[in-house]
């Protein structure tokens, strides 16, 4: 499976809809009739291949505009055409609308800090909150949001919880080394899933693939540049933020004159009396995805070095390998004569 049209699509999500317009956005940009680009349409229908949320009422976004007058569901509030479920909302759509939108935010701003323990207690649907978290998770969570298939997941691998931060951490320790969050999503769906939503979902997947293909004007890829672009300030940000803390790091335990930052091109050379380490600083969101990045580059500044000290390598990302990773790590160790190591480095963000 290609992969690079989720993350475009992923891009095309984040660009239309920063914070900045989620702080800026109205009711109506949130939920409509008739309007492609709201909030709820991009996560239901546009974003579809990023993790469905078909099915069920549109009450699965807190609230909505009804499309037919003579709808009146009793067990909703209604306001001037919106309904909405939970008292705690308010008592009338721009009450509610606001504590939504609050609480969208806040999902937001946890899953950026990759947070998502506190995602399980805040007052929104789960397939909404949780399809916004995935969105703004840099793809640290599998984009996998109904209740049902994650309980038959988490009952599957033995895991007797039905909080959802908790059975997303323990299947992403399952992850496999050679599969990234859509393809590990694809896998879990064809075991748990329906079968209805899987060929929705590759004939979705298809559609996008020959929409991309249509997509060949100077004004679209300028539009994709763009996107390119905007991902890798975020990633240098958080690659800057890594390699300052491990500098500061290695700096304590072993003085300042031995840690060298961005020499030929190094990250980081740590000089010590008969070895040198060389630490490449990675920020994907998986330690795998790092070490694939990284290995090329320890190998070769190693190679180009002709000091006679021990070489040791060192790939540095944000997050801990999980089961499969670390068991990649250990064949990596196994089969390399050089010495390697991978470490992670927690960061603010």
């Amino acid at each position: 499976m290609n992969t690079n049209i989720h993350k475009e699509l992923l891009n095309e999500f984040l660009n239309r809809w920063t914070i900045e317009n989620v702080k800026k956005m109205k009711l109506q940009d949130y939920v409509g009739i008739n309007n492609a680009d709201t909030f709820c349409q991009w996560l239901e229908t546009k974003t579809r291949i990023l993790g469905s949320t078909k099915g069920g009422s549109s009450i699965k976004f807190g609230i909505y505009k009804k499309s037919n007058e003579k709808d009146n569901p009793i067990q909703y509030f209604e306001d001037n055409g919106y309904l909405w479920q939970k008292k705690q909302y308010g008592d009338n759509k721009n009450e509610v609308f606001k504590n939504i939108k609050q609480n969208i935010l806040k999902v937001i701003q946890l899953s950026k800090n990759g947070r998502f323990e506190e995602i399980d207690n805040i007052l929104l649907p789960n397939t909404l909150k949780w399809k916004v978290a995935f969105l703004y998770s840099n793809e640290r969570l599998i984009p996998i949001y109904k209740d049902k298939v994650l309980f038959k997941i988490a009952k599957y691998f033995g895991f007797k919880t039905k909080i959802i931060s908790e059975i997303q951490n323990l299947i992403i320790q399952e992850k496999p080394v050679n599969q990234d969050v859509y393809q590990y999503m694809m896998e879990l769906w064809k075991k748990f899933g329906s079968e209805e939503d899987e060929q929705e979902y590759l004939i979705l997947t298809k559609k996008k693939k020959r929409d991309k293909r249509k997509a060949t004007s100077s004004k679209n890829t300028d539009a994709v540049i763009k996107e390119t672009n905007n991902l890798s300030i975020i990633s240098e940000q958080k690659h800057n933020k890594i390699q300052e803390k491990l500098k500061k790091k290695l700096i304590k335990q072993y003085g300042e004159e031995n840690v060298k930052l961005e020499e030929n091109y190094v990250d980081i050379k740590l000089l010590q009396p008969n070895s040198i380490t060389y630490f490449e600083v990675k920020s994907d969101s998986f330690a795998s995805d790092c070490i694939k990045k990284a290995l090329g580059q320890v190998l070769q500044y190693s190679f180009k070095d002709s000091t006679s000290k021990v070489k040791k390598l060192c790939v540095v990302g944000q997050f801990k390998p999980n089961n499969d990773e670390k068991k990649f790590i250990e064949f990596i160790k196994n089969n390399l004569s050089i010495e390697f190591e991978y470490m992670n480095i927690s960061i603010e963000k």
